[in-house]
């Protein structure tokens, strides 16, 4: 943490320099002519891009370790007092923000003993949440100029001797952050404990419940900071400290509670919290619940802290035996400012700690809110409350030259016309991937169809999962390829997710067991992949997943899904309307689905935008050009339809000298339908210019 800082930052990067006894020996208006400014000018100007590992470190960070964090001397602030600035013996600035949100457009003023004006020190274009800034100043070798806040320009000589003692720091910022973090009346200092390490405090705080606990400081000092919760305390029925109703002094127990010396922050298991004097131990739920965008649950916050201001269980100051009390009232105060965006850290969305997987519970990595915060600066942060992203999914690209051929079983070294049974297709490129539901042949078929010459090249039959053979446990149903990843569905209760280079398997959707679990699936029958996000349709429902979210060997979570679309066997198929962005699904009840995944948010049950009702039973659907194609049973078994209406537009059931019989699934590529035609005794896929569909 002690390297210098590159050396085109240390003419461009000020230092300061002096001590008792350096000397004012220039001094001029910025504006005079004829004076050129010397190389080495005192001030410090650095951008969002000029932070590296050289000079910025993040504080309470996932792999901080718990001796670093717990070590008060290292890991502690005052919550009126968040920014933390020093220089030490070895003249390195230091700059600590114990913060979860950026500060933008500080600027840092010096003084120094003997000096009549301060000077500017630095300016940050921003200062980045929990961020460590560390700069040597060369101030014992370098004479250095500053300017002071009437404009004029002094000099400092070089000291070696310059020490911490001799300098004043003061920050301005036009941040409305700033400002709110600067009318924090508490004085509470804030520090991180593993305590005993055993009973109620075997498991220890960890570093996302530090950064949370930050967060909650500063929430709860502001709130009690401010003239919104004067008000609330004074107009909220009587507050008891005993059974006997012995009335509480409102201006004493506010003043008890700016006073209040401070928090140890632990974490506790076995109870939802723990606390007294200056002890606060706190359930990992409660570090990340106290949203109102969460789950809005703060009574274990507020009980706990009321034991640290010296009450017990009777009155109504924590379990509020005597009436509504302390924990309603700070809960509605809490709730209220956090939906105003007046709270410092007002949404879960700044940190979003509850997806940290680095904590100990692992299934409630989503959950739905009480309410939801829409917000710019959010939005900037995790990219919007929707799992859609603006960048386009790789798909593989719609272009190229249109094929023409059929594939069967004959394509396939090996095979039978029992042991081939296409059931879903999808086209990459030069690759093309076929699904296999052939009883007990479950597998995924990879053909190369590089210059117009189709060659089987892999067969995806068993794979490797932490040590252990596995296989499709279900009939595999669906496949598609995006972002160099496969993903075939099953009925097994999984998705299955490859490499799509080496073909190694990398993870799942779904743990194969049936169900609505937060990693559950009702079987798997088809994907579609749009902007990032996942969708899968199951028996009952769409769920959706993030794409962000799949790394090898870790467990896929729902992010939401749909409502119930209605348990029906048979076949699904999705398809998302480029147009409109609108995912189109498929029902075995003849009709076609239409869900908005703009709208999905976190663990909402998703509804339907409209239904479309279909002549027959509908199996697949896909888009080309505006143009909506749908298969199915009946006579009209492929057909142009009118996406806004579902009424059949044209019937290409025979196309050319091509009739099909029993077409199910397919996708339109390189402006080609690929096309299964399911026939008993020899299903085949079909390759078809899109030319020949007029």
């Amino acid at each position: 943490m002690r390297k210098n800082i590159l050396n085109c930052l240390y003419f461009l990067i000020c230092s300061l320099l002096l001590l008792t006894g350096c000397k004012e020996d220039e001094i001029s208006d910025i504006g005079s002519e004829g004076v050129n400014p010397p190389d080495n000018e005192l001030l410090v100007k650095l951008t969002a891009a000029d932070y590296n590992s050289e000079n910025t470190y993040y504080i309470l960070n996932d792999n901080e370790p718990s001796d670093v964090y717990f070590n008060n001397s290292q890991r502690s602030f005052y919550v009126n007092q968040p920014l933390q600035l020093t220089l030490d013996d070895n003249h390195y600035f230091q700059l600590r923000f114990y913060s979860p949100r950026k500060l933008s457009n500080v600027t840092i003023w010096a003084k120094i003993d003997g000096y009549e004006e301060a000077f500017k020190f630095m300016e940050l274009e921003e200062i980045r949440p929990f961020q460590q800034l560390r700069i040597h100043i060369p101030f014992a070798t370098k004479d250095l100029t500053a300017y002071t806040r009437s404009g004029k320009k002094i000099q400092i000589m070089a000291n070696r001797y310059l020490t911490e003692e001799n300098f004043t720091f003061e920050v301005e910022s036009d941040d409305p952050y700033y400002k709110k973090l600067q009318s924090i009346k508490c004085k509470w200092q804030i520090t991180f404990s593993g305590y005993s390490g055993d009973g109620n405090w075997k498991y220890k705080l960890l570093p996302p419940h530090a950064r949370e606990a930050v967060a909650l400081a500063l929430n709860m000092s502001y709130m009690y900071s401010s003239e919104i919760f004067e008000m609330a305390l004074q107009e909220f029925g009587p507050l008891h400290k005993d059974n006997n109703k012995t009335v509480i002094d409102k201006d004493l127990l506010l003043k008890q509670v700016l006073n209040h010396s401070g928090l140890r922050f632990g974490h506790c298991s076995g109870v939802n919290g723990l606390g007294g004097g200056i002890t606060y131990g706190l359930n990992e739920w409660c570090y990340i619940e106290h949203y109102a965008d969460d789950t809005n649950e703060t009574h274990t916050a507020f009980h706990e802290l009321a034991h640290c201001l010296g009450y017990g269980h009777n009155g109504n100051m924590t379990y509020e035996q005597t009436g509504p009390g302390w924990i309603t009232l700070c809960a509605n105060v809490y709730r209220s400012m956090s939906l105003d965006k007046e709270l410092p850290v007002y949404s879960r969305r700044f940190m979003h700690t509850r997806r940290n997987k680095n904590r100990y519970s692992k299934n409630d990595l989503y959950k739905a809110s009480k309410y939801v915060i829409e917000d710019s600066e959010l939005d900037a942060i995790d990219g919007g409350l929707s799992p859609l992203r603006e960048e386009t999914t790789d798909l593989g690209g719609n272009d190229g030259e249109p094929l023409s051929f059929k594939l069967d079983y004959t394509a396939l070294p090996g095979a039978t016309s029992a042991s081939f049974r296409p059931k879903d297709v999808y086209v990459y490129g030069d690759t093309l991937y076929i699904v296999n539901d052939a009883d007990n042949n479950y597998s995924l078929e990879v053909f190369s169809m590089a210059e117009r010459n189709i060659a089987h090249m892999e067969s995806i039959r068993e794979w490797t999962e932490q040590n252990t053979t596995k296989t499709f446990k279900g009939r595999p149903n669906g496949v598609v390829r995006a972002n160099d990843r496969i993903y075939v569905t099953h009925e097994g209760n999984r998705t299955e997710i490859f490499d799509a280079k080496d073909h190694s398997f990398i993870t799942c959707i779904g743990n194969g067991n049936w169900g609505t679990g937060s990693n559950q699936t009702v079987h798997a029958f088809d994907i579609v992949i749009h902007k990032g996000a996942i969708m899968i349709r199951d028996k009952r429902y769409v769920d959706f997943v993030q794409e962000q979210s799949v790394y090898p060997g870790e467990i896929m979570y729902i992010f939401s899904r749909s409502e119930n679309l209605g348990e029906s066997g048979g076949t699904y198929g999705m398809a998302v309307n480029e147009h409109t962005g609108l995912l189109y699904s498929t029902h075995p009840a003849k009709r076609i689905d239409i869900l908005d995944p703009g709208n999905i948010r976190e663990c909402i049950a998703h509804t339907r935008t409209r239904q479309l009702a279909y002549k027959n039973n509908p199996y697949a659907l896909d888009f080309y050009k505006g143009r909506m194609f749908v298969s199915s049973n009946g006579n009209e078994k492929f057909c142009d339809v009118n996406p806004e209406t579902g009424d059949i537009i044209k019937n290409h059931t025979v196309i050319g000298d091509i009739t099909l019989q029993a077409p199910e699934k397919f996708c339109i590529r390189r402006n080609t339908l690929f096309i299964i035609d399911r026939l008993k005794n020899r299903s085949c896929v079909y390759a078809i210019p899109m030319s020949e569909l007029k």
